[in-house]
């Protein structure tokens, strides 16, 4: 699969969009439909010109669609053109394109093949089978009790709807960084543990209770009230503690 590159006036060579179905074809003809949509600038033009701050290699090579760009090496790509050269508004094309990286990604790393884990050693493998016979020989019985940990969700890095019955908070403008996501009730968390200290952007309570935000004084500084939704993008400074319903930090 190739995408050479054309300068304006330049003859004899026209770029091509990436080829396939994989993720990070599909990904790169977002970014070569962007640059033809921006008048097919050279990669040269998108440094000098409008300010690409990455080099013209590496700009070639994320619009290939061989591997997917980073997203430091995307937003320099797309912010160049879609802001630099058509004027787009930049929350607007940031949240966008983030998500798309997000989901390209995401799709990668389910495609991957899982890792096949180590062989047992040797001795293992060769003493399991008599553990095995010396437990029933002596009637032993072995009962495993398993503690439920705390909530504590991993970060998600795609943007997701948050589900019925879930409450859901986003640290960045676009829904593009789910940090947490629970349906525990009556319940607090420490807001830093989910990297979320001061950086509550966007929520989405589907609880049929109202969560409620306090500052590292234990001091109440906002609520979400039950089976509601954020409606703009602004942080929530000092919040350092967040409960459901009656609980309190």
């Amino acid at each position: 699969m190739g995408n050479d590159t054309t300068k304006p006036g330049r003859r004899g060579r026209i770029a091509k969009a990436p080829e396939g179905d994989e993720p990070a074809a599909v990904f790169a003809r977002r970014l070569w439909e962007l640059k033809q949509a921006a008048g097919n600038p050279s990669y040269d033009a998108m440094r000098q010109d409008h300010g690409a701050l990455v080099s013209k290699s590496v700009l070639s090579a994320a619009a290939r669609g061989a591997q997917l760009p980073s997203w430091d090496t995307t937003w320099e790509f797309v912010r160049s053109l879609a802001v630099g050269v058509l004027g787009q508004d930049e929350q607007r094309v940031r949240a966008q394109w983030r998500l798309w990286w997000d989901q390209a990604s995401a799709a990668i790393q389910v495609h991957a093949e899982p890792v096949e884990p180590p062989p047992a050693p040797p001795w293992i493998r060769r003493h399991r089978w008599w553990a095995l016979g010396a437990g029933v020989a002596i009637g032993a019985t072995l009962v495993v009790v398993m503690w439920p940990a705390p909530e504590r969700p991993v970060p998600a890095t795609i943007a997701e709807p948050c589900a019925a019955t879930w409450l859901c908070l986003y640290r960045n403008i676009g829904f593009d960084d789910m940090n947490f996501r629970t349906q525990r009730q009556n319940t607090c968390w420490r807001l830093a543990d989910y990297h979320l200290q001061d950086a509550v952007f966007s929520y989405d309570n589907n609880l049929p209770i109202t969560g409620h935000f306090y500052d590292s004084a234990k001091t109440a500084i906002g609520n979400i009230r039950a089976g509601d939704s954020s409606q703009d993008s602004s942080a929530l400074p000092g919040a350092y503690w967040f409960c459901t319903g009656s609980a309190r930090p």
